[in-house]
Formats: structure tokens, C-alpha cells, sequence
């Protein structure tokens, strides 16, 4: 089995935040999250209820995580995330995926 992990966020934004917090989610993954070591892919994705925003990320491995988790800006970057909403946080390994007519 592949090491490589997926990271699912679902954050609720508190009402009438939900844009702002994609954006925020957007900029930390320009900025810092896509630079660390192990980080492979990201993506936003806006719930069509106007409250819900998930951020599904790819990495090398559960310790790449880690190691992003425990580096002091992202504390001071999930303080601005909590003040826009709620989360909660899944991380596992890809059992099926389907891109483009293409079964893995």
C-alpha cells in the first residue's frame, strides 16, 4: 500500500463567511502549505449550502503532515480559520479513485 495520504477538511463557516474562508484556505495553500516538504496536491471545494468549505489535500505521508502541523505558523494560521467557522479533520489512504475514465 501506498505511504501517500489524503487529508480531508470540512469546515462549517460561521453565516455569511464561507467566502472568506475559501479564500483564506486558498492563500494558506499558496503560501504555505504547498511548500512543504510532502505536500503533492490541493483543492478548495464550496459547498452549494453557503456554510460548508472542504479542503482536500494530498501528501507523501502522515508524518509529512505531521511535521506541517507542528510548525508554529500553522497554529497562528488555524487561530484565524477557527474565528471564520468549525471543522473537523479525516486523514487516510485512497482506496478507489476514477479520473478521467481511468479505474485505480
Amino acid at each position: 500500500m501506498s505511504t501517500t495520504v489524503t487529508l480531508i477538511n470540512v469546515f462549517t463557516a460561521k453565516p455569511g463567511k464561507q467566502q472568506e474562508l475559501a479564500e483564506i484556505l486558498a492563500e494558506g495553500t499558496r503560501s504555505f502549505f504547498s511548500k512543504q516538504p510532502g505536500s503533492l496536491a490541493s483543492s478548495v471545494v464550496l459547498g452549494g449550502d453557503g456554510g460548508k468549505v472542504a479542503n482536500i489535500s494530498q501528501w507523501r505521508s502522515a508524518e509529512d503532515v505531521a511535521a506541517f502541523r507542528g510548525d508554529p505558523r500553522f497554529a497562528d494560521y488555524m487561530k484565524t480559520i477557527l474565528e471564520l467557522g468549525t471543522g473537523e479533520s479525516v486523514m487516510g489512504h485512497t482506496s478507489y479513485s476514477h479520473t478521467a475514465g481511468v479505474e485505480n
